[in-house]
């Protein structure tokens, strides 16, 4: 397809170019500047700082669109150049269109970077040069490139703004300016000679990119809450764990005698809940009181993985001897969660999920070892096995 709308030539953009990552520059001592401009360099190398090592989120989607400038369209209608889409890029207009296949992004500071499918051809004649793999690179301003089987720098865009959309974000940068590496690349494999030779630092396009998340950091706000199966309170009574024998260990709280409020921490997940760790504090206690011993088990920290449909937390039985202490991080419980317990919300970036729980093997022989202890061995009906409910977990989950 050769795109032939007229128009007046944009002006050139000399873009910043960096090709290699660099190191912040060391704060000045203040020697070398008066006062208040040393106190403003200190703070804008902060914030450049800041924003650097801001966390990013992986990007599974979207897309990146090319509009194209009018002088550019004008450059190559009147030398006969054409651009056509290659793969999952389209050219449609004055807009080449290429898929976002992965990246990593503050959706806040739009610090990150974004790698799509598919690409484009210039195209004159018999000859072609294909552009693909192009990378959106908005910490050092840059964008990179197959081109013609090369790798390179295509181009350096100006300091795009964002905005957010739901759990994504939408990018703008509102010049694409191409590199004299690229165009002495495309200028020669179209056989192009003189003044029909594509101009160093011409601006190509502006840069629009939606990126759509795989995963989305969660904000330390809310609570999981656990409600206690009555099966499991029954077989631990039985075992001889008395009324008031399970207790909330701080930051938890006790929601009711069988209910507890986990604080969320921290974590990731996907907005469909597909995906992620979900991160809580505190945890319960659950104390047999015995002669000549009391088991103790101390449950906290507890991390539901979404993928593997997993809990784990981190274990501490007592009193030492005869049992071990802390044991680190083990497996509790496998998660069930149904489609119709899944609610999301885009506008808030809020996920809502309610999850049953039921013992996994190692933990229910954990429950075993520690709670028929000490002698008299209580009943067989009480042993805890495989599959056991444990309890459900509802929360409603805020991200970044």
């Amino acid at each position: 397809m050769t795109l032939t709308v007229p128009g007046t030539q944009a002006p050139p953009c000399v873009a910043r170019d960096m090709s290699e990552p660099t190191k912040a520059p060391q704060p000045s001592t203040g020697r070398r500047l008066p006062g208040v401009l040393a106190g403003l360099a200190v703070a804008l190398l902060a914030l450049a700082s800041s924003a650097a090592a801001a966390p990013r989120d992986p990007i599974s989607g979207g897309t990146t669109d090319l509009h194209l400038k009018k002088g550019f369209l004008r450059k190559i209608a009147n030398n006969g150049i054409g651009i056509q889409g290659l793969g999952a890029g389209t050219v449609s207009g004055t807009k080449i269109s290429l898929a976002v296949r992965n990246g990593k992004l503050d959706p806040n500071g739009a610090q990150g970077f974004l790698e799509t499918r598919g690409g484009f051809k210039f195209t004159l004649g018999e000859r072609g040069v294909p552009v693909t793999r192009l990378t959106l690179n908005t910490v050092k301003f840059a964008v990179y490139a197959t081109v013609a089987k090369a790798r390179m720098q295509i181009g350096t865009i100006s300091p795009p703004s964002t905005a957010r959309e739901g759990f994504g974000a939408n990018l703008k940068a509102t010049q694409m300016a191409l590199t004299d590496k690229a165009v002495r690349r495309i200028s020669n494999r179209l056989g192009l000679k003189r003044s029909h030779r594509l101009n160093p630092r011409r601006v190509m396009s502006n840069a629009y990119s939606t990126a759509r998340p795989e995963l989305v950091r969660v904000l330390p706000e809310g609570e999981a809450t656990f409600a206690a199966s009555g099966a499991t309170l029954a077989k631990l009574t039985a075992k001889g764990v008395k009324p008031g024998g399970i207790t909330a260990l701080a930051p938890a709280s006790a929601h009711t005698a069988t209910s507890f409020e986990l604080p969320l921490s921290g974590g990731t997940i996907a907005p469909d809940a597909g995906a992620g760790v979900l991160e809580t504090s505190g945890g319960v206690q659950i104390l047999k009181q015995a002669e000549p011993y009391s088991p103790t088990m101390r449950i906290t920290d507890l991390w539901l993985d979404l993928k593997q449909r997993t809990g784990t937390v981190e274990l501490e039985i007592l009193p030492t001897p005869p049992f071990p202490g802390a044991t680190g991080r083990t497996a509790l419980a496998e998660l069930s969660i149904e489609p119709d317990q899944v609610f999301t919300s885009a506008a808030n970036r809020t996920v809502t999920i309610r999850a049953e729980a039921r013992l996994q093997a190692s933990a229910a022989s954990t429950f075993n070892d520690v709670f028929n202890q000490p002698a008299p061995q209580p009943p067989p009906a009480s042993n805890f096995v495989v599959g056991d409910p444990v309890g459900t977990f509802s929360m409603t989950i805020h991200t970044r």
